[in-house]
């Protein structure tokens, strides 16, 4: 049956409403939590009509877009959040802890995987690998140079490091065999096909850190936004946090 008359109007008063309230989220964020975005976001899609639009890419990589503004959230590390947010460039009181993020081994897949059950023995791996990848400018690639001076290793491991500029780039060599081992965050190990788990770096070496989202301050969509940082802290999300190396926030 045709609609007519005022009736019509409604109905077209109703479609123009559902389209005006379905929003573009524009969401700077970083490589190792891809799997379980792409994961859990479909529902929230569904759920509220939004669309989310994704940049992955490490913190200073994004530095162009955070410098525009252009964005409805950001989630990095907590203490980038907070310098975010002391910049201006994000709502404060919007900052919401996610999941935390810890370090890995990977190996190709098939491969042996060699001993990282302590210090010591991940020291001795170290020294023994043909080649070690990991991200330079990322926040575990900082940590591990760092790492590597103060334990008095960046000398012998020097020539065979191979520091790539990209955290996705860092799986891939590992994957394509360009390196022996890989070193980068659990959850990115695991999105990776060709790869393969040694786990997690002992105590010495490991550096988790608590993933934070918050609202941009010159957000287009700040009540969409709002929603989709709380979304991040549900139930569903939580359960794709952990099916994806990752630990949810309490």
């Amino acid at each position: 049956m045709k609609l007519r008359g005022r009736a019509a109007i409604a109905a077209l008063a109703m479609c123009f409403a559902a389209e005006a309230s379905a929003a573009d989220i524009k969401v700077l964020c970083i490589p190792g939590l891809r799997a379980a975005m792409e994961t859990m976001l479909p529902q929230f899609e569904k759920d509220t009509g939004d669309k989310v639009i994704f940049h992955f890419e490490i913190f200073p990589g994004q530095k162009q877009q955070i410098d525009s503004g252009d964005f409805d959230v950001a989630i990095f590390a907590t203490p980038q959040i907070e310098d975010l947010a002391k910049a201006g460039k994000v709502v404060a009181g919007s900052a919401t802890n996610i999941a935390s993020t810890s370090i890995g081994v990977a190996v190709k897949s098939g491969a042996a995987k060699p001993d990282i059950s302590s210090d010591e023995a991940f020291r001795r791996t170290l020294l023994a690998a043909k080649s070690i990848t990991y991200t330079k400018q990322s926040q575990t690639g900082v940590f591990l140079t760092k790492k590597f001076e103060s334990l008095g290793l960046a000398g012998a491991l020097k020539d065979k490091l191979q520091l790539q500029p990209g955290g996705a780039m860092t799986t891939v060599a590992v994957a394509k065999g360009e390196a022996e081992l890989g070193i980068v965050l659990v959850s990115d190990i695991l999105a990776t096909p060709g790869v393969d788990l040694v786990g997690s770096v002992p105590a010495a070496f490991q550096n988790k850190v608590m993933q934070t989202a918050a609202v941009g301050s010159t957000a287009k969509q700040p009540a969409a936004a709002a929603a989709l940082v709380k979304y991040l802290t549900s139930p569903g999300a939580s359960a794709a946090f952990k099916a994806k190396g990752l630990e949810p926030a309490r």
